[in-house]
């Protein structure tokens, strides 16, 4: 076992050090033997303009109609670039990695056996901005703005400004539905509602930080209601991960995400433990992230999501699934597999070997399967498949999910809290566990097993769920809501779905639902606030 010292290549604390811990990652891609690479605990700073500049192409992110003038697609600044390294252990010892602008704290692409740990990122000013309500009055209200974020003003109009960006106080004004919104009430609650400026038809400050806005018809908020105003592109991402094996993200921390917290992607046995995706204690700030915390496509193995806190995210807090693509025929041995969503292409996560199942997009049920011989990704949106067996003549319209990119999951012992929409998102064939975690205040369905083709395109159905020994905590919505886009019952969809042995206390959730699902069983659970089960075309056991 090799270890490397960072310090004895320049990368020391209190430094910009972007560019010498990048040229150390790529020479460690050509060494094979197991190594450490340890640094000293300090603050290290990451430049935007001194970090590598790749072509990623990440899935459920940024889609190729929302990239602005002067931008070009998919170039993604990332502070920490790992390539094709195997057999690394980074060490933290709980360096804090501060970016100076906008990027994506850090890529794994093709990295085999490799470990993260004891890492913390920050972002310095980064463009998501609080609005605090300090005071209302007759057709005015007074939001003071988070001590972080920095103003200018030009010809009277404000914009926050920062490294990389200049954002209008007004952006979005009339089309943003996203806004965070955290009532007075309850700091504990995330939920989305329209920009706070709307209707307003005067801005003024008032003084440092504090501005006066003026409405016809005054927005309905309360004093102390917080508001969170930020760019939804999903551009820059914190920790991504594409064809990796065997990636272990142990004690991670990470303050802000521009985009999603945690992309893998076509990866195979991958590890999330003992991390934190969560403001720092006692920032002014509750929200760490754009986007989801986790988005699992397209993988293998095992994914292990264990001992961690998720709080304040601007989507859900996990979804896995795969991809449903459109097919069409090119001759009995080839057909064309097409991306259908804009925010998910550019990759092909087919390998020779794995087995294709050919599904109804109405029903949701296969109706055919076959072996991969050969996979091109031709364009961005276009993977050429080449089969085993015969194709038959009539698969244009159908959907192609790859059976075998389902992985297991284990998301167990895991925290919960000040999720904007749904805690989980399940849609894979793998054996599935969700236990022993706390799942606070979701502001729609806790858990959703879902699986589509003719809307996100995600697949794809469960075969194998258990949720068990778990606390359900101020939840709207289902607590659990099993619910495919079919829109025709033609066969149950899900299976095999087991809810036991869990505590379910919130007086807004609305129970557990069941569409197009079999073999389910809901036994020896604690209600607090009722007992209700609502089925469609379900077979469902249960004591209740």
């Amino acid at each position: 076992m090799k270890t490397i010292y960072a310090k004895d290549h320049g990368i020391v604390p209190g430094k910009e050090v972007a560019m010498q811990l990048n040229s150390l990652l790529k020479d460690l891609s050509s060494d094979k033997e197991d190594k450490t690479l340890v640094l000293e605990k300090g603050e290290y700073f990451l430049d935007s303009q001194n970090v590598p500049k790749p072509e990623l192409y990440i899935t459920n992110t940024i889609g190729d109609d929302e990239w602005k003038e002067g931008e070009k697609p998919h170039i993604n600044a990332v502070g920490l670039y790992f390539k094709g390294i195997e057999k690394l252990t980074v060490e933290g010892n709980g360096a804090t990695f501060t970016a100076r602008g906008q990027m994506t704290n850090a890529a794994f692409e093709d990295c085999e056996e490799l470990t993260f740990r004891n890492v913390e990122f920050k972002a310095e000013n980064p463009d998501m901005h609080r609005f605090k309500v300090v005071n209302k009055g007759l057709g005015y209200i007074d939001f003071r703005l988070d001590g972080e974020s920095s103003y200018v003003c030009e010809k009277g109009k404000y914009s926050f400004v920062g490294k990389d960006y200049k954002t209008p106080f007004s952006a979005a004004l009339f089309t943003a539905f996203w806004i965070g919104k955290i009532p007075a009430k309850n700091d504990c609650e995330l939920f989305r509602t329209s920009h706070p400026l709307k209707g307003a038809f005067s801005v003024k400050e008032i003084s440092d930080h504090v501005f006066r806005a003026r409405y016809f018809l005054p927005l309905s908020c309360k004093t102390g209601d917080e508001f969170y105003l930020f760019d939804v592109r999903r551009k820059y991402q914190g920790i991504f991960a594409s064809k990796c094996k065997n990636l272990v993200v142990d004690g991670v921390k990470q303050r802000f995400n521009y985009g999603l917290a945690n992309v893998f992607q076509d990866c195979e046995n991958l590890s999330l433990i003992n991390s934190e995706f969560a403001p720092a204690e006692g920032s002014e700030k509750k929200m760490a992230s754009v986007a989801d915390f986790i988005q699992v496509c397209c993988c293998r193995g095992t994914a292990r999501i264990r001992d961690n806190f998720f709080c304040g995210a601007g989507d859900d807090c996990l979804n896995v699934h795969g991809i449903h693509f459109s097919a069409k025929y090119i001759n009995p041995y080839k057909v064309n597999a097409f991306f259908r969503h804009k925010q998910s292409h550019g990759f092909c996560p087919f390998r020779k070997g794995d087995e294709v199942r050919f599904i109804n997009p109405r029903t949701l049920l296969p109706c055919g399967e076959n072996i991969v011989e050969n996979a091109v990704l031709k364009d961005e949106y276009t993977i050429e498949l080449t089969f085993r067996e015969k194709v038959p003549e009539n698969v244009n319209g159908l959907a192609i999910e790859n059976a075998t990119a389902c992985p297991d999951v284990e998301f167990c012992n895991n925290r919960l809290d000040r999720i904007i929409t749904r805690g989980l998102l399940l849609t894979t064939a793998g054996k599935v566990f969700v236990e022993d975690n706390c799942f606070m205040n979701t502001s729609m369905n806790a858990i959703l097993v879902s699986d589509d083709a003719k809307s996100w395109y995600e697949s794809g159905f469960v075969r194998d769920l258990t949720i068990r020994n778990n606390k359900f905590l101020g939840n709207k919505e289902y607590y659990v809501c099993v619910k495919p886009e079919n829109s025709v019952h033609a066969g149950y969809v899900h299976s095999g779905i087991t809810v036991e042995r869990n505590e379910f206390a919130s007086e807004r959730a609305k129970g557990l639902y069941f569409k197009s699902a079999e073999k389910c069983k809901v036994i020896d659970n604690a209600f607090s606030y009722g007992k209700k089960i609502k089925t469609i075309n379900s077979d469902i056991k249960t004591d209740m």
